[in-house]
């Protein structure tokens, strides 16, 4: 039994020293490539968000998902078009196909 608590203290003790570690810095913004707005990358999106949309109609009807994420790509779009600057990691990940669990 005392063997059972030796590992558990210590693994108690490991987490405890690694979590600031893995944590990162506190009040920090990452910063981000930011993307100028260009035809291309707006037709990009513009054509993930209709994706999206098709998929949400034809094939998923009952999950939101697809209608939250071409609504979150047009979003992105109207920010990019009204001059809004927007980091690579914003379309990068509006790029990203939905993925359903």
């Amino acid at each position: 039994m005392k063997k059972v608590s030796n590992i558990i203290a210590d693994g108690l003790i490991v987490l405890a020293l690694s979590t600031p570690v893995l944590a990162g810095t506190v009040g920090m913004q990452r910063n981000f490539a930011v993307v100028q707005p260009d035809a291309a990358t707006i037709s990009q999106l513009q054509q993930a968000s209709e994706a999206a949309q098709r998929e949400a109609r034809v094939g998923n009807k009952d999950n939101p998902a697809f209608a939250q994420k071409s609504y979150q790509i047009d979003a992105l779009v109207q920010r990019m078009q009204a001059g809004e600057q927007v980091s690579q990691n914003e379309v990068d990940q509006a790029r990203q196909p939905v993925w359903v669990w």
